[in-house]
């Protein structure tokens, strides 16, 4: 961990990162042709420097809100910085933000400026300007030709402030910077009701860079990196958090660029990260892409290969004798099958994450197995996005780990996990604790179900505000028929439905690359429209649905299934920024098919 002499702010960030590793690259990206670029430390602190400057210009106070409504890149991150080195809040608006919730937020937080990517977002804000009365400044990051009166590109404004603003005055803001100041606020994806503002600290933050374990090999050069951070999320909290890991530990920073999902496994492989966090939709996606390509019989070959694999690396981790005859075998398999799937991660992986929401043990077990160095952790937006964390090391299963290094961890009398610790933020932006009572002497009350086992792992059940409430009284979450059935290669997702009910149903949407390769081995119609509603097909998905139905209880199985012929997506607000499935919107958008498979 970080000694006691690291920060107590990040308002110095980029200031410590230039004079550490000035040379080392800080934010790696791919441009729209195609190519690689980059920054490094001190060329990315001179620019957030400017960009800060270019803030004040514009008569900025310490504390007021700046929103970003854009993709993750790196003008992202240079805003991120900018805003802590001077005491200003960063606002989060998603690219995928429509006018109505521009309004609400940037009302909400008083933005007094809003930093547009390009025109499609500036025109979604034009579209809310009648409703923002409190807006002083709009900011382009792209210069877009033929725009009628643009607005100051960002550009300009880091032009004006190295005029406008000398660097004495930065310096100042800097210093004056103290760990209970706001750094961020982060608007909810909730889908029912306006979005609330979870307003996060310095202090919030630094409380979990200083619970990361120090990379190993921390080189001592000004020029050296400690490898690559990718992040395949959009700009949201884990994407956040990984920003400021990047510097706070002389990582390269670098991340998706959005384009087509089905692209990710491949960017990812050539990022060859130290360090990548993912969401379960993303750890299925590599799954799938590394068993589509195999034959059935390759396919079972690899599976049972990385279940003894795992059987293996037990035996070893507990100082157990394994045989000769097993050793050489794992030693051989090692080298070539699970040397192939560590490959799919670009082949430095030192630690890869997966957290948000629940995961198919089976997926998990497949690629510890192969030997990924992948663990589950916790965390959620209110507490700089980590909570709990498994190791490598110390890797149990099934939990998500144990607390960060001064976070307390209890479960309440009905099962609700509650979180301590300076990583807990204050509050929701506008919200005083008696009115949210999200946080009770000092508790954060997490709407989480879990249980701490014998050594302090913490093991998640459910969520309590998900329960699904049947018709005959039983409360049941929809969590482990939704992972299992996720896990078959022909599915991407299921989301259950039955409140009310007297049981539980499912809509469940095909993994389009997987069914088309196996319709394709059939003879049958490659097209999703046609091929959903193929019998053969809809014979395989039922089988899927029988066999995770045989690992539950009688009420958490899905009785009726219907398969979607599209997949589920951010453009229609079916999948969050940060790939969870948005429960609500899903449940009104398909309410009538859903009743339908009760007729």
């Amino acid at each position: 961990m970080e000694t006691p002499s690291a920060p107590l702010t990040l308002a110095g960030l980029t200031l410590r990162g230039a004079e550490r590793w000035p040379q080392a690259p800080a934010l790696r990206w791919r441009t729209a042709e195609g190519t690689t670029d980059q920054l490094t430390f001190a060329e990315a602190h001179r620019a957030s420097d400017e960009i800060a400057r270019g803030l004040l210009a514009l008569g900025l106070a310490p504390g007021d809100r700046v929103a970003i409504q854009s993709r993750l890149r790196p003008e992202w991150t240079l805003t991120l910085l900018a805003a802590a080195s001077c005491g200003l809040v960063l606002v989060s608006l998603l690219p995928t933000t429509v006018p109505e919730e521009i309004v609400h937020v940037v009302n909400d937080c008083d933005a007094k400026v809003v930093i547009c990517e390009d025109a499609e977002q500036l025109d979604k804000l034009r579209t809310a300007l009648p409703g923002l009365a409190g807006l002083r400044h709009i900011v382009v990051i792209d210069e877009e030709p033929g725009v009628a009166d643009p607005p100051t590109t960002l550009a300009a404004l880091r032009r004006a402030g190295t005029h406008a603003v000398p660097a004495a005055a930065l310096a100042r803001r800097r210093a004056a910077v103290v760990p209970d100041d706001l750094l961020v606020i982060i608007y909810t994806s909730g889908t029912t009701g306006p979005k609330k503002g979870c307003a996060l600290s310095h202090r919030n933050y630094v409380a979990v860079l200083r619970a990361h374990p120090t990379p190993p090999g921390r080189p001592q050069e000004p020029d050296a990196s400690h490898g690559t951070v990718f992040v395949v999320t959009g700009p949201h909290t884990i994407a956040l958090l990984m920003q400021l890991l990047s510097w706070w530990s002389g990582y390269t920073f670098s991340s998706f660029n959005g384009g087509s999902p089905d692209t990710m496994p491949a960017e990812l492989r050539a990022a060859a990260p130290a360090i990548v966090p993912l969401v379960p939709l993303a750890l299925e996606m590599i799954h799938r892409s590394v068993l589509a390509p195999r034959s059935a019989c390759e396919r079972a070959e690899l599976v049972d290969a990385a279940r003894e694999g795992l059987r293996v690396r037990r035996m070893r981790a507990a100082g157990e004798p394994v045989p000769t005859v097993v050793q050489e075998w794992f030693d051989e398999a090692d080298r070539t099958l699970f040397a192939e799937v560590r490959e799919r991660f670009g082949g430095n992986l030192r630690r890869a994450t997966v957290s948000g929401a629940p995961v198919s043990p089976d997926i998990l077990s497949f690629f510890v197995g192969c030997g990924v160095p992948l663990v589950e952790c916790y965390g959620m937006t209110e507490t700089a996005a980590a909570a709990t964390s498994n190791s490598p090391e110390t890797n149990r299963l099934g939990s998500v780990g144990t607390p960060l290094p001064g976070v307390e961890i209890a479960i309440s009398d009905d099962g609700e996990v509650l979180i301590r610790g300076d990583n807990v933020f204050p509050g929701y932006w506008g919200y005083d604790e008696g009115e949210f009572g999200a946080v009770r002497d000092g508790w954060l009350h997490t709407g989480d179900l879990g249980r701490l086992d014998a050594d302090g792992y913490l093991h998640l059940t459910g969520r309590k505000k998900e329960l699904i409430q049947l018709s005959n009284g039983m409360a049941v979450t929809p969590h482990p028929l939704e992972r299992e059935l996720r896990a078959h290669p022909l599915l991407s997702q299921a989301v259950l439905y039955g409140e009310a009910k007297p049981h539980l149903v499912a809509l469940l949407t095909l993994d389009a690359e997987q069914a088309s390769r196996w319709a394709a081995e059939r003879g049958l119609p490659t097209d999703p429209r046609a091929l959903a509603a193929h019998p053969l097909l809809l014979d395989e998905v039922g089988r899927a649905v029988d066999d995770a139905n045989a690992t539950l209880q009688e009420y958490f199985r899905a009785k009726a299934f219907h398969v979607l012929d599209r997949d589920l997506s951010m453009a229609t607000g079916e999948l969050t920024i940060s790939m969870k499935v948005a429960r609500p919107v899903v449940h009104a958008r398909f309410r009538e098919l859903y009743e339908s498979l009760y007729e």
